[in-house]
């Protein structure tokens, strides 16, 4: 399906089959001289031809591309960079400099990386199946084209960076906290954010925590403030649908994760958990009726998640690590026990 938002920026949702997202939003913005592609997909043949159908539904042959802009690395964006880049051989492939970099680690160091965010669950606590089906849940390790593409030839962004489209000027804003290079455009003529996955409709945004030294929800309500501070009047969204609400949507993010710190605080009260089991505690909106039906793939989302918000807390003082036969273990403060009773 193809819409035409503004004059010459069209969307095009390309499917995710077996996800619960549905679809992604692609966006592509035409000029006489410039065809540029925002995110593409999975790598998989219905995404591939669902994306360059519409493109010509737009008017643009898949070769005719002269630029494709990422706003993250996860795979449902990046996944389908290899096919485009066979297509389209003079295509220049953008993407946020620390995700540049990253794509690189993944692409020559990916038994490293691989070992680092096994060793990081399961001190954590999580059981070795997740670990062993890291594979299946990482996209660093089902989709490696996608980034030794990246890796090859991506030409870093930078935040406030300008990229000019016919009559449209984009900005570059980085918005790290979903990932750490994420980044979202925006036209100031239009009042329009191209937002990725950093603002959603009605999903909350996966931040997650899945090495020691992130502090990816801090990043993320940090951005949520960016953005925040930004006049808008259309949001384009990676997923779901165009809305228009941009500061009330941003202040439902900033209370969900204030309802979550105080979840996690509250679960912690009863005495020492480690991450994986404080997980299993905290009420998660999914269709499973418990812990114990959650795939492991959900389970390793909310781990991350519960991890990221430890992180916050822990920074804050109101919450402390101790480590025992390998696993950390976390505690609300004396200080803030003594408030809790």
């Amino acid at each position: 399906m193809v819409r035409e938002l503004f004059p010459n920026i069209f969307q095009i949702k390309v499917p995710l089959p077996h996800n619960p997202l549905g679809h992604l939003n692609s966006y592509l913005v035409t000029s006489g001289e410039k065809n540029l592609l925002i995110d593409t997909g999975l790598n998989l043949p219905q995404a591939f031809h669902s994306l360059s159908r519409g493109l010509s539904e737009a008017g643009v042959k898949l070769e005719d591309l002269t630029e494709v802009l990422l706003t993250h690395f996860h795979v449902d964006h990046v996944g389908l960079i290899p096919r485009v880049k066979e297509a389209s051989k003079n295509v220049k492939i953008s993407i946020h400099q620390i995700e540049a970099k990253l794509s690189e680690m993944i692409a020559e160091k990916s038994l490293d990386y691989k070992g680092n965010v096994e060793t990081f669950l399961e001190a954590n606590g999580a059981p070795s199946s997740i670990a062993q089906n890291l594979r299946r849940f990482h996209p660093a390790f089902f989709a490696p084209e996608a980034y030794q593409v990246l890796a090859m030839s991506a030409f870093p962004l930078e935040h406030g960076q300008e990229l000019s489209v016919g009559d449209y000027n984009f900005q570059v804003i980085w918005t790290p906290g979903h990932s750490p290079g994420h980044i979202c455009l925006y036209e100031p003529s239009l009042k329009v954010l191209i937002s990725g996955d950093h603002l959603l409709p009605t999903i909350t945004p996966h931040v997650a925590q899945f090495m020691e030294e992130m502090d990816p929800l801090r990043d993320y309500l940090e951005s949520l403030e960016k953005t925040g501070n930004i006049e808008v009047e259309v949001v384009l969204p990676a997923h779901e649908e165009v809305f228009t609400d941009h500061y009330e949507r941003i202040q439902q993010l900033r209370e969900h994760h204030k309802r979550r710190l105080k979840e996690v605080l509250f679960e912690l009260k009863a005495g020492s958990l480690t991450a994986y089991m404080l997980a299993s505690r905290v009420q998660w909106n999914v269709k499973h009726k418990s812990w114990d039906e959650f795939p492991l793939f959900q389970k390793y989302l909310a781990l991350g998640e519960t991890l990221a918000h430890l992180k916050v807390l822990e920074q804050k003082g109101r919450v402390k690590r101790t480590e025992l036969n390998q696993l950390i273990f976390y505690d609300v403060t004396e200080k803030i026990r003594d408030e809790h009773d």
